[in-house]
């Protein structure tokens, strides 16, 4: 097929453009700096246009099969206020679906977020159909994008990842990825909030098959690792990656009871997600946890 993937040069954009290269498909990798791109071969590389201003997305989509939309504002990002939020991960995601729609392409892939339902935690696993809560700006926009997008494409696929690992990861992860290569001793062992993560390479298949899928037109799904993971459990996955003894202790009683507040509940309840619908339709993560959590932990993109 022919797969136009925008954010192509972003952490998880790149990783989509790789595997679909891998699987056989052309790719028209859109970014808005395509020095950035690596090209050659099945791959051809396009300048995305600034989402923030109203633009013209006919060239972008003329002749495509598939469109996947990775490209948005990342969560909280400096001197982004809400409208700006929305003008980019709302309104241009639902303009890019219009134009799609248009142009003739079968299928439309929006990479969302599980915060577009949910905040930083989760009593409970979430499923597809929980209702939708986000806690903030970023989230919002997310929800309105998905919205915007199922508006002008009805039978768009939404995809939310968790948190995103493997080499190049942001936020938290990259924090703890730093703390594993510290070799401090860290007192995490007993702090019970467990956390669903995908890794980019579990991500960039789940896409793949999902622009394979016939019948997964208009479907929501959450994507994942598999079995969530507690803090523990994720810096000692990179630490034994780095041939490090993992050093980690229990936390003492006085900090688990001063644990208190968003970021608080985020360590205490976690935040996991169940992928039971993606699973059904016959898609199994092609890696583990920890062998994405090692590459994070040596700065090493898959292949190399």
């Amino acid at each position: 097929m022919n797969v136009l993937v925008t954010g192509a040069s972003g952490f998880v954009g790149a990783a989509v453009v790789r595997y679909l290269a891998a699987a056989g498909h052309q790719v028209r990798a859109a970014a808005r700096d395509t020095q950035r791109l690596a090209v050659g071969g099945s791959v051809e590389a396009v300048r995305l246009p600034d989402m923030a201003e109203a633009f013209d997305a006919g060239a972008l989509v003329a002749g495509v099969d598939a469109v996947v939309h990775a490209a948005g504002l990342a969560h909280q990002p400096r001197g982004h206020d809400e409208p700006a939020l929305m003008r980019v991960n709302a309104q241009a995601a639902g303009e890019l679906a219009r134009a799609a729609a248009a142009a003739g392409a079968r299928t439309f892939i929006l990479i969302s977020s599980i915060r577009a339902i949910s905040g930083p935690s989760s009593a409970t696993p979430l499923a597809e159909d929980a209702l939708a809560a986000p806690s903030d700006a970023y989230g919002r926009s997310k929800l309105a994008g998905e919205r915007a997008v199922r508006a002008a494409f009805p039978e768009a696929i939404i995809l939310r990842p968790p948190a995103v690992h493997g080499a190049g990861a942001h936020g938290n992860l990259r924090r703890l990825a730093a703390l594993a290569r510290s070799g401090l001793p860290l007192p995490l062992r007993g702090l019970a909030g467990r956390h669903s993560l995908v890794s980019d390479v579990n991500l960039a298949s789940a896409v793949a098959h999902l622009v394979a899928d016939k019948g997964a037109a208009g479907g929501t799904f959450h994507v994942d690792d598999g079995m969530p993971l507690s803090l523990a459990d994720i810096v000692g996955a990179m630490r034994v990656a780095l041939g490090r003894d993992p050093r980690i202790g229990a936390a003492p009683r006085l900090l688990q009871a001063a644990l208190v507040g968003a970021r608080a509940a985020q360590i205490r309840d976690g935040l996991s997600v169940t992928s039971d619908r993606l699973r059904a339709r016959g898609w199994v993560p092609p890696e583990t946890s920890a062998a994405g959590l090692a590459r994070l932990a040596r700065k090493q993109v898959p292949g190399s």
